[in-house]
């Protein structure tokens, strides 16, 4: 059977329904209110085909992103937009840093595309430096994933070194994705997206998801970016038509009818949260690094297996050992509500003071 890799799975797990699930990152504000109202809604409509094009959807995320609706298509979420990357863009040769998001290997390799992973360094914090910027002029890759903020790290590469690889990659022909499914999370994301380089760049994918930021991880809802139609356009080819329900359609609508306050709120509150966990983390001993994202990533000085004893006590968090360039002393705990928070910490105390 095949292995899946991600969080968020521990309620399908025989006997852990009631388990604290901190493996996932979904906004812990939970789904805005008024999406009820709009699924409930649409009901009526899942008789028929969807709008293949996201139309009153597109336009409408067109407008609370400032683009141009002609550079953007939905899918049934960003993996979706991932899996169809390499073949839309014929790359043969994908490069990515290390740690990083599993899935742009998993979709390179899934066209037969060879990836070339550039690993990040503990010594520099986790962060992508210009080294990666030498690398990609060394190796010619025709594809660049970038994960900003990264997963597992939650760490920002700074616009400035996007910039230059954007110049060097324009200048080999290589295409650069820029995964920003967590930037509404970090506080003034305005200063760090990328979106301000898709009029003078187009090689630059955006790809963007509601799943995490509206909490809608269960409707499949997420979309590209690019200045490049002919690029959107071979992202409809490469994929089934029908791609978004009606359902997550409207719901993605009713979400960005107040979602400058409720990404503010969320901002705000995880904000404060993440910094009351990681004071508590580095008190007990453990290694954070500087995440701005919803979820802290830390290394354990210890020889417990924290994952394994967390879970006997009825909480979850992703072990990071699976990550290439990692082992299993690196974990990920998602910023999650008041109450599932201070469980966390009452219990990681516990644990780490036996």
């Amino acid at each position: 059977m095949y292995e899946y890799s991600h969080g968020g799975n521990a309620i399908f797990e025989k006997g852990r329904e009631h388990i604290i699930d901190l493996s996932a990152n979904i906004n812990p504000l939970g789904v805005p209110e008024n999406l009820f109202e709009a699924i409930t809604h649409e009901m009526p409509n899942i008789n028929r085909y969807p709008d293949n094009f996201s139309t009153l959807l597109r336009e409408k995320t067109a407008a609370y992103e400032r683009v141009n609706p002609d550079w953007m298509m939905f899918t049934g979420g960003a993996s979706e937009i991932l899996f169809r990357l390499p073949r839309a863009l014929s790359a043969r040769k994908v490069m990515l840093c290390s740690p990083t998001f599993a899935d742009y290997e998993r979709s390179a390799l899934s066209h037969g595309a060879k990836v070339i992973s550039h690993v990040l360094r503990k010594e520099d914090g986790f962060s992508i430096n210009y080294d990666f910027m030498k690398a990609v002029q060394s190796e010619k890759p025709d594809l660049i994933y970038i994960c900003n903020p990264n997963n597992p790290t939650g760490i920002i590469t700074e616009k400035t070194l996007i910039k230059e690889l954007l110049e060097c990659c324009k200048q080999i022909g290589a295409r650069v994705v820029i995964d920003e499914c967590f930037i509404d999370f970090v506080e003034q994301a305005e200063m760090h997206t990328s979106k301000p380089f898709l009029a003078g760049y187009n090689n630059l994918v955006i790809v963007k998801a509601f799943k995490k930021i509206f909490a809608l991880a269960g409707i499949r809802l997420g979309y590209a970016m690019c200045s490049d139609e002919d690029v959107i356009r071979r992202l409809y080819f490469h994929g089934p038509d029908w791609a978004v329900s009606n359902i997550a359609q409207a719901a993605g609508v009713a979400a960005l009818d107040n979602a400058e306050r409720y990404i503010r709120e969320t901002q705000e509150y995880v904000s404060k949260e993440r910094t009351t966990m990681k004071m508590e983390l580095k008190h007990l001993g453990y290694t954070t690094f500087e995440s701005l994202a919803n979820y802290i990533f830390f290394q354990s000085p210890f020889t417990f297996d924290l994952c394994k004893e967390l879970d006997e006590r009825g909480l979850r968090i992703r072990s990071c050992s699976n990550y290439y360039g990692l082992d299993g002393t690196y974990y990920r705990v998602a910023v999650s509500t008041k109450g599932n928070n201070t469980k966390f910490l009452k219990t990681i105390k516990e644990i780490t003071k036996c």
